[in-house]
């Protein structure tokens, strides 16, 4: 079976008025919608799950850290937030997702932790607990998109959840298995064939693949790696 394509969406206003957005979703499955907090506002995110009811794509929650200045992707754990403050805010924006999707028509299908926060979790299971945590309280039924092999998976499976374990098209990875740090010179995959080539090496232990809508040339890699 082929691999789900997912990505992430509504964080740009620019790339929704420019058409860009409703491009990107009409190329994949699955679209992991941003909550308000790490980027864009709740009025793109209500926008994006009418773009994606209109384009026929599933959608998920997509909750970060509130810190829009770093778009989400600096490590908070421990200094800003502990698990009880994580499992809270993870809880808060995946409410607001499950409404939004109603008004669009849409049943909120998962739930995939963004930047940091995703990071976190692949290699610390408390921070994977608190994410659960979060999540059960408000969409017990969703699927959870993990990093696959990693630590999420195994907690987000140990917590009753259905996980879709997930691959990058669009990032490289460590020896360890987990993504080489943005601030990394060699983080970013922009070449569709290199892209293609590590999805054929990861696809068969991955459910769903991942391309990051803010990277500049997401629709070329969505367009090459559509299989």
């Amino acid at each position: 079976m082929a691999m789900l394509i997912n990505c992430d969406l509504g964080e740009s206003w620019p790339l929704q008025q420019s058409g860009r957005q409703l491009e990107i979703l009409r190329l994949c499955q699955l679209a992991n919608v941003c909550c308000g907090a790490h980027a864009g506002d709740r009025d793109l995110t209500r926008v994006t799950m009418m773009e994606a009811a209109e384009a026929g794509v599933r959608v998920g929650a997509h909750p970060g850290y509130p810190d829009p200045e770093h778009f989400g992707r600096r490590p908070l754990f421990g200094i800003d937030y502990d698990a009880s403050a994580i499992a809270q805010l993870v809880a808060e924006q995946v409410a607001f997702a499950q409404d939004a999707a109603k008004e669009a028509g849409l049943d909120l299908y998962h739930v995939k932790p963004h930047g940091a926060l995703y990071n976190e979790a692949a290699a610390n299971g408390e921070v994977a607990e608190a994410i659960a945590e979060g999540v059960r309280r408000v969409a017990s039924d969703v699927f959870m998109l993990g990093l696959a092999n990693s630590v999420m998976v195994g907690v987000f499976k140990r917590q009753g959840f259905v996980v879709l374990q997930e691959s990058f098209a669009d990032r490289r990875y460590t020896d360890a298995g987990l993504l080489v740090p943005r601030n990394q010179a060699n983080a970013l995959i922009h070449d569709p064939n290199e892209a293609n080539q590590q999805i054929e090496r990861l696809k068969a232990f991955s459910d769903t693949v991942c391309v990051h809508s803010d990277s500049p040339n997401a629709l070329e890699l969505l367009r090459a790696i559509q299989c």
